[in-house]
């Protein structure tokens, strides 16, 4: 009996610099462990599925209980590496390949947005 669902959120990393996954990861999982405790963190079973550093997207899984927190965890990282940046996140899908549906549908607005 499986006790949780997997959900992945698509997001995107606005920021002049470029960071490594590895930096990404450390950076959410302080703010996980700042906001709620070692025993709120793991329970987000929070894990960096993909990471393309050059388009700084990516997405990441967590439990169905825990998309919230990692909105608001995503949403509180204001700089890393004195470099300011923020995470912005796209959509949450139940499968990876519902949420890599996000990334098109924000590019269309993008040209949508630059074209008017």
């Amino acid at each position: 009996m499986k006790l949780y669902r997997n959900r992945y959120i698509a997001f995107k990393i606005i920021s002049e610099s470029a960071f490594s996954a590895e930096r990404i990861v450390d950076c959410i999982w302080r703010m996980l462990l700042n906001l709620f405790g070692e025993v709120g963190a793991s329970r987000t079973n929070f894990w960096l599925i993909e990471y393309n550093p050059e388009k700084g997207e990516g997405i990441l899984r967590c439990t169905h209980t825990s998309v919230d927190m990692m909105k608001a965890a995503l949403a509180i990282v204001t700089e890393l590496n004195e470099s300011p940046l923020i995470i912005n996140a796209l959509g949450v899908s139940g499968t990876i390949r519902g949420v890599r549906r996000f990334f098109k549908k924000s590019y269309r607005e993008i040209e949508k947005f630059n074209k008017s």
